[in-house]
């Protein structure tokens, strides 16, 4: 598919936690997520690889043991199935890429959204 994204600029209003689907076809999903006012995206994990890329605000992501800071324009690969998770300090947005393999239907993770 073939198609052009725009990324916010900034975080707009809205709810303090919020997902929204921006891409989803046969070999990837892109997800942007905001979390707003030092929300925390509790431990979750992904079934298949992501990246992890802030787009405005920051934050901490903390896979396993280790810590990285988030701020536009960093990305963070993530493994399949590494336990994560996501502090907005005090905000946040994400873009989320899954990488789907060959006939995957839907991509699963067991993040939790309000």
């Amino acid at each position: 598919m073939n198609t052009r994204i725009e990324l916010p600029h900034d975080m707009g209003t809205g709810k303090d936690r919020e997902v929204q689907t921006l891409l989803a076809d046969t070999w990837r999903k892109l997800v942007l997520i905001r979390l707003r006012n030092g929300a925390l995206l509790a431990d979750h994990s992904a079934r298949v690889p992501i990246t992890i890329q802030a787009v405005v605000g920051k934050g901490t992501l903390r896979v396993g043991d280790n810590t990285f800071a988030l701020a536009p324009g960093v990305i963070v690969p993530v493994d399949a199935h590494a336990e994560h998770n996501v502090q907005a300090e005090p905000e946040i947005a994400l873009l989320v890429t899954f990488f789907r393999q060959a006939g995957e239907i839907e991509v699963e993770t067991t993040a939790k959204f309000d």
